[in-house]
């Protein structure tokens, strides 16, 4: 919206430019030469012709111009303030380019090389754009460009799999040099924390390749992961052909392999595991479904597995990993925390705000009409109280919403349930994808309804109507 609504004429003004991004994306959506795409065009001409009659009219006219005028400036202030944290990014994953080749090759970064990628990594934004800001209005106007332009960006990056923020880029980072050494890493977090979309982005952006995915359950067998003899019928005749499992594809193809809810699975599978775990490319792997036949491992092979944070009293059928496994994995083990890990109640949940946005915005980074941005940051803050409640965290007005008479492991908190970052999504896509007909709170309580534990359910009640939210 334009900030002319004290001018009747501007305040159209602001209607029709809404209306007309309304109008435009359904034209990019509609059929060519339809009935729906003659309609849509029809329409864009009279709200063009509208908004050039506004432009030329002698109040809202000069008033107009200059609004365009200065987003004009607005836009090209924040296009260069995003080019330098763009060149700065550039400039930190060209450090790590370098890191990685010597992993590859197997040998120490060079004294030149450990210099290049130190001043890479020291890299700072110029911020030349500052020098253009004379106003606070226009200050404000760059900032809320620069976060529609983020929105975008995490608009992306969502759909390709994984929202990349602070801590998930510190583990990718982190995990890049082990995984292009074929060496196994571990992510271990709570249910919904993206730990799968991790492994998933790491596989096909690190090493370049689409992953073999094992699920955990429970009698989950070596055979089926390594591989089995089946009968086959062949030119008239029964004979058994021994077929590779996923792992077995994996080490043969040279390509990742994601053990998800690792802990799910067997003990008997997870002690087979052991030794697989210390094998690299290279190596040689003796196939014991297969008569004990050799197999060397081929380049880009390695293991990324999951597993869900062990307590007594959720994810039932989950067991404690062994120390000795986890040793398996040495320095590459990483906890992934919900978003905004840390922060005490009272401060704004921001990495769940970018979520939830970017899964609803359109391409323009616009919020759909049937969630407004008050429903959404509320949605937000209930679902940051019910992840830190469900982790265990006790910061700055943990006694607001949670009973001290619940205890889970000693300490109180959510049971089951809980409005993780994959639940948060999918809520919101559900009600922006329902053309009006679901609201958000109609939504929750959806939510709410479907969970089993009444403890649960009402500890949830008590956070969603603490941000305004009737699920009763």
């Amino acid at each position: 919206m334009l900030p002319f609504d004290a001018d009747p004429a501007l305040a159209e003004a602001s209607e029709v430019i809404d209306e007309l991004r309304r109008v435009r994306i359904a034209l990019r959506h509609s059929a060519p030469d339809s009935a729906a795409a003659l309609a849509h065009a029809a329409e864009r001409a009279a709200l063009t012709k509208r908004l050039r009659t506004l432009c030329d009219a002698p109040v809202s006219g000069p008033m107009l111009r200059d609004h365009f005028t200065e987003r004009a400036v607005i836009l090209r202030l924040a296009l260069t303030a995003r080019a330098e944290a763009a060149a700065v990014q550039r400039a930190h994953d060209a450090a790590s380019d370098i890191v990685a080749s010597s992993v590859s090759a197997n040998r120490e970064l060079t004294a030149a090389e450990r210099s290049q990628v130190r001043d890479l990594r020291d890299t700072a934004a110029p911020g030349h754009w500052r020098s253009g800001v004379i106003s606070a209005s226009r200050r404000d106007g760059v900032l809320d460009t620069l976060g529609t332009l983020r929105l975008r960006d995490a608009r992306k990056e969502l759909r390709d799999g994984l929202l990349l923020t602070a801590q998930m880029r510190a583990i990718i980072d982190e995990a890049r040099p082990a995984l292009l050494r074929g060496a196994p890493v571990l992510f271990i977090g709570e249910t919904g924390g993206a730990k799968t979309a991790l492994t998933e982005y790491l596989s096909r952006r690190v090493l370049g390749a689409e992953p073999e995915l094992v699920s955990g359950y429970g009698d989950i067998t070596s055979a089926q992961v390594i591989g089995s003899h089946e009968l086959r019928a062949e030119s008239g005749a029964t004979v058994s052909v021994f077929v590779p499992g996923p792992l077995l594809r994996g080490m043969i193809e040279g390509r990742p392999v994601i053990l998800d809810e690792i802990n799910a699975m067997p003990p008997e599978f997870l002690k087979r595991l052991n030794r697989i775990l210390q094998l690299r490319p290279g190596d040689r792997f003796g196939v014991q479904e297969h008569q004990g036949r050799e197999i060397t491992i081929a380049p880009g092979f390695a293991v990324l597995a999951t597993a869900n944070e062990q307590t007594p009293h959720r994810y039932r059928g989950i067991d404690r990993l062994s120390a000795e496994l986890v040793n398996r994995f040495g320095a590459s083990g990483y906890r992934v925390h919900y978003p905004d890990h840390g922060l005490s109640f009272d401060h704004f949940p921001a990495e769940n705000a970018l979520l939830a946005a970017a899964a609803i915005v359109d391409e323009r980074g616009m919020l759909p009409s049937s969630i407004s941005s008050d429903e959404l940051m509320r949605v937000v803050r209930a679902a940051f109280i019910s992840q830190q409640v469900f982790a265990g965290s006790h910061g700055a007005g943990f006694s607001e919403f949670v009973s001290t008479e619940r205890e889970i492991d000693g300490r109180p908190g959510l049971d089951e349930a809980v409005l993780a970052p994959r639940t948060l999504v999918a809520v919101l896509q559900k009600v922006a994808g329902s053309g009006g007909e679901v609201t958000l709170e109609r939504a929750l309580q959806r939510f709410v309804e479907s969970v089993m534990h009444a403890e649960d359910r009402h500890v949830l009640t008590h956070i969603f109507e603490g941000q305004g939210f009737s699920v009763r």
